[in-house]
């Protein structure tokens, strides 16, 4: 009786260890990393950044000390000029700001500080003053001006005199369509002068013409995201097809980009506005000469990542300076500014819509962005005027610092770095800068420790080689006589059991459960005919699932946590581990009663945890191990991990089979059934949850309407 008595508290405590550790990890872990994103009197608009690599979010959105600050406003009355008929697009060359007005057939030309140096009124070609009402685009080399004349399908290039030096329309080629729609939008030229033009409804990617403006081909065309499904359903599509369906049939098309730049090293630039997703990826891209994005950032989202803003953001325009940094405007209804390092680093979100006010610093709609040296410009066709921002001091501190990182120069950023975290202790570059600035010094432990607060895993795991490296070199000796005494020990305790017949587990039903991992046939066998089958046995292992499988999530090692304080629940882990495990149980018992099985709840329950033994063994290396390896090192643990998993399976196969008497075939088919049931289960408790809900809101209602009345 006595034993019986301990088995039972033994089981209760295991359950109470469970709920215990799932409060306790809920509430302590509940601690929130600072994150806002306000509107401050710095500036009239928001500044913030993300933080990449916290938890499980890909991003986190933080407050960011303003970079940028409104610094002035282009329009009529600054330029002391007649009132603009439109904003369409702007550009700058050599620290000057051209400004294209289609409507006035006019050009504007401002100095380095953003007053008129001089007009183009007149655009001249053979003795003839052309229009250029609809234009859209215009860019500047040297002393050649480039008009993307859309609305009369042309490319001018003027000289500053307004002389027509080329007028190119849509070329006879071959590689041209018969059906292409000219109509330019943008145009860029590289080093080598070779010109790209962008024509809207065009999915062929840009117009190329040589320097001699011969016409070359298509250059950077978007391609059609898909996926296996897709791949699969077009074939089949495709092999039943009649040609009434292919004629009602609809192609997906590539998106075209919106605008685009020639950057550094004539990289091309690109900004897609839409990609056909409710979360938009790779909308930037950055081309070779082959065409080719060498960006590395195809699933990345270069504009806000919540699905509310994604769905209404719509990246229009792009501009890049000379080292790579570059800008991209969103239009809409946020008309915010995304600054990126040239490894696609953020580095802050600022700009913003026009509020009741209008301030300084907003925009009414976001139509082109430019980049004079520091200063980003951008126009506003809408309220017909251009805002330019100048970087902070702040701003420039960290472009100086990040450059530096960017080029390897990591010592010298130390002193910076330090800096700019007393102005702004959320800067997540900072941090990683000077992580990788002490481990190219050599000060491998405070690498680790601003890995940590930069959550910059990548850094963290060299730098942790490196110092495990330097342990292994001190302690090899010592360690070496250490593991050997160990083995010896080990040794000696075995011919001990064998000589004098130790046996270190007397327990017979917990011998058999450990004996269910080697020969689950016969360890099952004895569970079902002599009730050798322990349920509190099972019970302890179902509490040691859901413990390690906790532990696991919180205390593995840096370079492979994903733990968010913030967002983590235990008692979510308790609904995939113990939960799952009795659900399966009960869905099993019941459909195996129906179709002949012969096992009992407690012994399908005996069974179901039994089996998870390699698994937990599994998660417990895994965590061990996870202190002690890289992340390239832990491949093989992955692969044990993985092993361990599909053992369970197997075992949770044998002793179904074993516990109900069934043969395979009919152990599959019940398994499918359970499957089955399992989710039928679920769904009637989310149903039951909800009526309970609508019941206890009809209720409340109807407490609220008698205090009342």
């Amino acid at each position: 009786m006595l034993r019986k008595i301990n088995f039972k508290l033994f089981a209760s405590l295991g359950l109470t260890i469970m709920l215990l550790v799932s409060l306790l990890t809920t509430n302590v872990y509940a601690t929130t990393f600072k994150t806002s994103s306000v509107e401050t009197e710095e500036t009239p608009f928001e500044s913030y950044t993300y933080w990449e690599g916290l938890g499980n979010n890909s991003k986190t959105t933080v407050y960011c000390k303003p970079m940028y600050e409104p610094k002035t406003v282009i329009d009529s009355a600054s330029l002391g000029t007649a009132l603009f008929g439109s904003v369409d697009d702007i550009c700058t060359a050599d620290g000057y700001t051209y400004i294209l007005d289609s409507a006035s057939s006019k050009i504007y030309i401002l100095d380095k500080n953003y007053n008129l140096s001089t007009e183009i009124n007149n655009i001249v070609y053979n003795d003839e003053v052309l229009s250029i009402v609809g234009a859209s685009g215009i860019f500047v080399k040297g002393d050649k001006i480039y008009i993307a004349d859309t609305k009369n399908a042309r490319i001018l290039v003027i000289d500053i005199n307004g002389n027509v030096l080329h007028n190119l329309t849509l070329p006879e080629s071959k590689l041209i369509p018969s059906d292409f729609k000219y109509s330019p939008q943008r145009i860029a030229v590289d080093s080598r002068d070779y010109l790209y033009i962008s024509s809207d409804g065009s999915y062929y990617g840009a117009l190329v013409y040589s320097p001699t403006m011969e016409f070359l081909g298509f250059y950077g065309a978007n391609t059609v995201a898909t996926s296996v499904g897709d791949a699969i359903k077009n074939l089949i599509n495709e092999i039943f097809s009649t040609d009434e369906k292919r004629a009602a049939s609809v192609r997906a098309l590539p998106y075209q980009f919106t605008d685009f730049v020639v950057g550094p090293n004539d990289f091309v630039y690109t900004v897609t506005s839409d990609s056909g997703t409710d979360t938009p990826k790779g909308q930037v891209k950055r081309l070779n000469p082959g065409g080719k994005d060498v960006l590395g950032k195809v699933d990345y989202n270069f504009a806000d990542e919540s699905n509310r803003l994604a769905k209404t953001q719509s990246l229009k325009a792009i501009d890049v300076d000379n080292d790579g940094f570059f800008y991209v405007l969103e239009s809409g209804l946020y008309n915010r500014i995304f600054w990126y390092d040239r490894e696609s680093n953020l580095m802050c979100v600022f700009g913003g819509s026009k509020g009741q006010q209008h301030q300084t610093g907003t925009v009414s709609l976001g139509g082109a962005i430019a980049i004079n040296g520091t200063d980003v410009i951008v126009s506003d066709p809408v309220s017909k005027n251009a805002t330019v921002y100048s970087i902070t001091e702040y701003g420039n501190a960290t472009r100086t610092a990040q450059l530096d990182t960017l080029n390897d120069n990591f010592e010298d950023t130390v002193e910076s770095w330090n800096e700019i975290i007393k102005f702004d202790v959320n800067n997540q570059l900072a941090y990683q800068g000077l992580a990788k600035a002490y481990y190219t010094m050599g000060d491998y432990e405070k690498a680790i420790e601003f890995s940590k607060l930069g959550a910059d895993r990548e850094t963290y795991a060299d730098s942790f080689v490196k110092l495990r490296t330097a342990f292994l070199e001190k302690w090899f000796t010592l360690g070496f006589l250490c593991l050997a005494v160990i083995l010896a020990a080990l040794v000696w305790l075995l011919q001990l059991k064998k000589k004098k017949a130790f046996v270190l587990v007397k327990n017979e039903k917990v011998k058999n459960m450990f004996s269910s991992v080697f020969h689950p046939f016969e360890s099952f066998r004895l569970v079902k005919e002599k009730n050798m089958g322990s349920v509190t046995c099972a019970t302890v292992l179902l509490a040691l699932f859901y413990i390690v499988t906790a532990v696991s999530d919180v205390a593995s090692g840096y370079a492979f946590n994903r733990f968010d304080a913030s967002s983590y629940n235990s008692f979510f882990v308790l609904l995939r581990t113990v939960a799952l495990v009795l659900l399966f149980v009960i869905s099993n018992w019941l459909v195996c009663v129906l179709m002949g099985g012969i096992g009992k709840l407690k012994e399908i329950y005996m069974v179901t945890c039994y089996s998870l033994i390699p698994t937990i063994v599994s998660t417990v290396v895994g965590v061990v191990l996870s202190h002690i390896l890289s992340p390239d090192e832990f491949v093989f643990v992955t692969i044990f991990q993985s092993i361990c998993v599909i053992y369970t399976f197997i075992i949770l196969a044998v002793g179904i089979m074993k516990i109900h008497d069934f043969e395979f075939g009919k152990f599959l088919g019940t398994t499918v059934v359970t499957v089955i049931a399992m989710l039928i289960i679920v769904f009637l408790i989310f149903l039951v949850f909800m009526l309970a809900q609508q019941v206890y809101g009809w209720i409340g209602t109807i407490f609220t309407e008698i205090k009342y009345r």
